[in-house]
């Protein structure tokens, strides 16, 4: 975590040096249940601690590491991994109203999708 909190706090700080302007927000995608708390259920034994952990908040651990940007707290949404992929495929999927995800990282994942098509 501290690693990871370094890094984006660096990044940061870089961009506001380089007077570069960006929204104060940041999608966080993580194997395992997420629930809508913001909490990890379960399915992240493959990472190093104990993530599913009570009073482990990921969200908080890294928006509490980072400056205010613009005057505004930066905002940290979390949700599973493979559901964020495929969500960010979206755009160029418009013309199918049933597809699967399938996730190779720490470990497997999967996500389904349905819409209505357009009529």
């Amino acid at each position: 975590m501290q690693r990871l909190t370094d890094m984006l706090r660096r990044l940061v700080e870089k961009a506001m040096a380089a007077d570069v302007r960006f929204a104060p927000f940041i999608g966080i995608g993580c194997p395992g249940e997420i629930r809508s708390d913001g909490t990890i259920a379960c399915g992240t034994q493959n990472l190093p601690g104990d993530w599913e952990a009570d009073g482990f908040h990921l969200p908080e651990r890294v928006r509490s590491a980072l400056p205010v940007i613009a005057g505004t707290e930066t905002v940290i949404v979390l949700h599973n991994d493979a559901v964020v992929q495929g969500l960010s495929e979206l755009p160029y999927m418009r013309d199918v109203q049933r597809r699967g995800i399938l996730t190779i990282g720490t470990d497997l994942g999967n996500a389904r999708f349905t819409w209505a098509q357009d009529e």
